[in-house]
Formats: C-alpha cells, structure tokens, sequence
C-alpha cells in the first residue's frame, strides 16, 4: 500500500477515536464508519499502527474483535479517555530478545 495513503487511513482512524472520545472501540465501529476505505486497508492500518508504532492493539475479548489505544496512542490521540481493557501494551517487538531462552 502506499505510504501516503496509509498516513490518511491511520490518521482516519485516530479521528473516529477522537469523535467517540473512546480509548476503545471494536473493530467492527470503525470498519461501519466509512465507505471511503475498505475493510482490508483499515486492517492494513490497524497492523501497520500496531507493529511500527505501538499506538494501538487490536485483540479479541470474549468473542468480540476490539481496536484499543496504548497509552502513546491515547496521547497522540488527544484522547481523555483510558482504555478499559488490559490488552493496551503491546507486544514486544519479534526482534526482540528472548527473555527465557
């Protein structure tokens, strides 16, 4: 996907936060929210937002798929609200080390 394009999905994504005034939200919200992009590339985001910049995690919580803000994502957010579930530290990075090898 292109970067340019992304930029203004993530950044599509961050709005319907800001407009919900929501940490979390499931996924399913932001995917109804729009037409203008598709599913996939709203999951290309939420991965690319995951992984790179730790600003979010999506997880599943009793049966439901939920997009979670970390605290770096509330921040950059401008978000008040603080997320409900524990899943919003991320996972380490998978370069990083083993702790119990």
């Amino acid at each position: 996907m292109e970067k340019r394009k992304l930029a203004v999905i993530e950044q599509y994504i961050f709005d319907v936060f800001r407009q919900r005034a929501a940490a979390d939200l499931l996924a399913k919200e932001i995917f109804d929210s729009t037409i203008e992009f598709s599913n996939a590339d709203l999951v290309r985001a939420f991965e690319d937002l995951e992984k790179k910049w730790r600003l979010l995690v999506r997880h599943t919580t009793e049966g439901n798929d939920w997009v979670t803000l970390t605290a770096d994502g509330t921040q950059y957010a401008g978000v008040e609200a603080a997320p409900r579930a524990e899943a919003a530290f991320p996972h380490p990075p998978r370069s990083s080390p083993r702790l119990n090898k």
